[in-house]
């Protein structure tokens, strides 16, 4: 297949690309790690809560959210349950993982570190089968060299624990390039600042091609794209906006606790699938 076009990119609201997309993004053969990032107001938020919703009422998965931001009422429209206690993690099959702490400065950001860190540890087993993304990946990977080392190992490994990363960032630096080579879905929003045009066309291949199709995105419009090709991939690219509402589900926001799990598993997927 000759390489793609970028001007001859298709336009394709959300309402239409979304379950198509989200059966290709579920049914893959290895999790596939998505990296997105956006300028504060582009859209990227309620982007991710889209997807994280419209995965998990597709296939049933195991999702967690894990939240650093102080505030962000978006994520009410998820409605799943809050926590940040860890045995609330293993009960709930989609549930937002939120350290919340009076504490302030490098306190508050101790914290949040060891609970993170806790977390992520936690999951790490054979055939762990969930999905879990980032509000901030940036912010969490800063926290500690230790965390730092920690996201790094997930980056090159994460896959081979059947585990899919979704990682949210403001703009493409101070982030480990393990970031950008190991992720498959590209989701870019315009830049705020023209400075950062040629960095996050960097992300979606060569910058000439690119920086043309993020000039034209208007507000809340994002670029998707695969970075590695697959088979049942016709075409790497669209343009697509959020045209749908977020609201909450009652499948998702009214769970039941599941029993409790001695690892941090969930049947294979394929036999929870509608």
């Amino acid at each position: 297949m000759p390489p793609e076009d970028p001007s001859h990119i298709e336009w394709v609201p959300w309402s239409e690309l979304g379950p198509e997309w989200i059966d290709l993004w579920g049914d893959a053969p290895q999790p596939e790690h998505i990296e997105i990032t956006g300028q504060t107001g582009s859209g990227k938020t309620y982007f991710l809560c889209t997807i994280l919703q419209e995965r998990a009422r597709e296939f049933g998965d195991r999702e967690i959210l894990v939240v650093t931001k102080k505030a962000d009422e978006i994520f009410d429209r998820l409605g799943w349950p809050v926590t940040d206690r860890l045995e609330d993690v293993k009960a709930y099959r989609q549930v937002i993982f939120w350290p919340q702490t009076d504490l302030q400065g490098e306190a508050r950001d101790a914290y949040i570190e060891k609970r993170i860190h806790d977390l992520m540890t936690m999951i790490w087993v054979a055939d762990s089968n969930c999905v879990v993304a980032f509000d901030e990946i940036g912010f969490v990977e800063q926290l500690s060299r230790r965390m730092k080392k920690l996201i790094g190992m997930w980056w090159r490994e994460a896959r081979s624990m059947r585990i899919a990363i979704v990682a949210m960032k403001q703009r493409p630096v101070w982030v480990q390039r393990d970031q950008h080579s190991e992720t498959r879905w590209k989701v870019v929003f315009p830049p705020a600042d023209r400075a950062d045009m040629e960095r996050f066309a960097q992300l979606l291949g060569k910058p000439k091609e690119w920086e043309p199709v993020l000039d034209e995105l208007d507000e809340r419009e994002f670029v998707l794209h695969h970075s590695a090709r697959r088979q049942d991939v016709e075409v790497q690219s669209y343009v697509s906006w959020i045209d749908t509402e977020l609201r909450p589900l009652p499948s998702q926001s009214k769970q039941e606790r599941e029993p409790a799990l001695s690892t941090y598993r969930k049947e294979e997927r394929h036999g929870r699938r509608r």
